[in-house]
C-alpha cells in the first residue's frame, strides 16, 4: 500500500445518501507527503434534505444551494480513488454506499475501489471493556486525538487518518492485510429515482401542466419554452429507462421547433406511462397534476372559457378529490365564473390571481403574528433559526404549546425558512394543506412564516 485516501462525507438524506460535503485528503503513507491538496468541498445534492441529517451536520439545503452538484466535483475527486486504497470509519456501508449511489445515479463510471475500516481494525485490536463504543469520537479520546468538529466532512477524514496511524503504531497492523476490495450492490434500502418522490413530483406535476397547456387546444411558443426548459432541467436523470423515454420523446417533438397538440398527446401518454409504474397515493398523485395543471393554464396569462370548461370537467371527473385543498376552492370558482358560461377579461384575471395564491398558499395567507402566548403551535419545514427543539423552546418560553401534529384545535402554524423539497405539492406540504382543509371547515388555524415571525419579534 502505497496511496492512501482518507475520505468522510455527510449527506442530506439517509435514504438516497445523497452527499452535501465531502471532506477527502491523500497522501503517500510510508513518507506522508500529499498526492493531491487536502479538499473541503460543500456539493448540491439535488435532493431533499432530511430534518435526522440536518440535526447532525447542520447543513441545509440554503447552505449548498449555489454549490457544485455532485457530477462537476466528481472531475476534481476521481483521481483520488485511483491505485489508492480508501480509509474511512464505518467506510463501506458508509461513504462508499454513498458515493456508489451517487455515480449510479447520475450514470458515471464506477472506478474499481479498495478499503480499509477503522471501525473494522478497533473492533478486531480493541476489548470492548476498554472502550464505551467504537464510534469515532470514542475512539478519538481513547487515543487522544483531537476533532475540531465532529460530523464536519473534513474534520472527520482528518480524524479518521490520526485514528488509523495510532492504531497501526499501536498494534503493530499489517495494513495490507486489511485491505479489502469494495463490492458494490443495490440494497432494498435505496430507492432509485425512478421512484424518489421529488422526481415523481415533479413529473405529476408535469403531466398536469402538459394537460394544462393543451385544454384550450393551442400551444403557444411560452408554453413550447417551459417543455425545453424542464427537459433541461430533468435530463441528468435521463440514465432511467422510463424518464430517458420522456426525454427523447421532447427532443422528438422539437425537431421542428414547435410542437403541435397532436405531440402533447403523445407526450402526456409516455408521462402517464411512468406514473403507472410508480407506486403514490391517488389522491397525492391527482393533486399533483391538478397543480399542474393549474399552474399550466396560467402560464400565458389569459384563460379562456374553453380552458375554464375543461377544466371543470377534469374537476368533476375527479371528484373524489373533494375536501382535498385546492379542489374545493377551484371548483367553486369555476362554477361561479361559468353561471353565463362567458370568461371576460375581468374573470380571467380574478380566476389567475386566485389560482396563483392558491399555488403559493404559504404566502397568500401569511399571517403577522408576533406572540405565541396562550397559543398552540405546530412547527413545519426546516427552520433558519436551528433545529426544531431550539424554536420548540423559544415557543414554550414564551408562554406557547407544542403540537406536534397539526389538529383542529391548533392555533398556529408555523412554516420554516428553509423550504423542504419534499413537500408533496411543490411549496407547501401536508401540514399546510391539512390546515387550509381545517379552515374550510370552519377553523381558524393562523399560517406564518418564520421570518415574519421573528422580524416582527425582534
Amino acid at each position: 500500500m502505497n496511496k492512501v485516501t482518507y475520505f468522510d462525507v455527510e449527506y442530506a438524506n439517509s435514504k438516497n445518501k445523497s452527499i452535501c460535503q465531502v471532506g477527502i485528503m491523500c497522501e503517500d503513507f510510508n513518507t506522508g507527503e500529499p498526492f493531491y491538496p487536502e479538499l473541503n468541498i460543500y456539493i448540491n445534492p439535488e435532493d431533499g434534505f432530511d430534518n435526522n441529517c440536518i440535526r447532525i451536520h447542520g447543513i441545509t439545503e440554503d447552505k449548498v444551494r449555489d454549490e457544485d452538484n455532485f457530477p462537476t466535483v466528481w472531475k476534481t475527486i476521481e483521481k483520488y480513488f485511483t491505485n489508492a486504497v480508501v480509509v474511512g470509519h464505518n467506510v463501506a456501508s458508509a461513504d462508499l454506499d454513498a458515493l456508489i449511489k451517487m455515480l449510479k445515479r447520475y450514470n458515471l463510471d464506477i472506478p474499481e475501489i479498495y478499503y480499509i475500516c477503522t471501525y473494522e481494525i478497533a473492533k478486531q485490536y480493541i476489548p470492548n471493556y476498554c472502550i464505551k463504543n467504537y464510534s469515532m469520537s470514542a475512539l478519538c479520546e481513547y487515543f487522544d486525538i483531537d476533532i475540531d468538529t465532529e460530523h464536519d466532512a473534513f474534520d472527520d477524514a482528518c480524524a479518521c487518518s490520526d485514528l488509523f496511524k495510532a492504531m497501526v503504531d499501536e498494534y503493530e497492523i499489517d495494513v495490507d492485510a486489511c485491505t479489502k476490495k469494495y463490492e458494490y450492490h443495490s440494497t432494498k434500502e435505496f430507492t432509485d429515482y425512478i421512484s424518489d418522490p421529488l422526481l415523481r413530483k415533479s413529473i405529476s406535476e408535469f403531466y398536469g401542466v402538459i394537460r394544462g397547456f393543451s385544454i384550450d387546444n393551442i400551444i403557444n411558443a411560452e408554453e413550447t419554452d417551459y417543455i425545453k426548459k424542464w427537459k433541461q432541467e430533468n435530463a441528468k436523470f435521463s440514465a432511467h429507462q422510463e424518464i430517458r423515454e420522456i426525454i427523447n420523446t421532447i427532443d422528438e417533438i422539437l425537431y421542428d421547433g414547435k410542437i403541435t397538440l397532436d405531440e402533447t398527446v403523445k407526450l402526456q401518454s409516455v408521462v402517464k406511462s411512468y406514473l403507472d409504474i410508480v407506486s403514490t397515493s391517488e389522491v397525492t398523485l391527482a393533486t399533483q397534476i391538478l397543480d399542474g395543471i393549474l399552474k399550466g393554464i396560467t402560464l400565458d396569462k389569459e384563460i379562456s372559457t374553453e380552458e375554464c370548461k375543461n377544466l371543470r370537467q377534469w374537476l368533476y371527473d375527479n371528484i373524489y378529490l373533494s375536501d382535498h385543498f385546492p379542489f374545493n376552492k377551484t371548483i367553486e370558482m369555476v362554477d361561479s365564473v361559468l353561471e353565463d358560461s362567458i370568461i371576460t377579461r375581468e374573470e380571467s384575471e380574478y380566476i389567475t390571481s386566485v389560482i396563483r395564491d392558491m399555488l403559493n398558499p404559504v404566502d397568500a395567507l401569511k399571517e403577522q403574528i408576533n406572540f405565541v402566548d396562550g397559543k398552540s403551535v405546530c412547527l413545519s419545514g426546516n427552520f433558519a433559526y436551528g433545529q426544531k427543539s431550539a424554536v420548540e423552546k423559544y415557543i414554550e418560553e414564551h408562554g406557547g404549546t407544542i403540537d406536534s401534529s397539526l389538529k383542529k384545535t391548533t392555533d398556529i402554524l408555523m412554516i420554516g425558512d428553509y423550504e423542504c423539497q419534499s413537500y408533496s405539492n411543490g411549496k407547501y406540504g401536508t401540514k399546510v394543506k391539512k390546515a387550509l382543509e381545517y379552515n374550510e371547515k370552519g377553523c381558524n388555524i393562523k399560517i406564518i412564516k418564520e421570518a415574519d415571525f421573528f422580524s416582527t419579534i425582534k
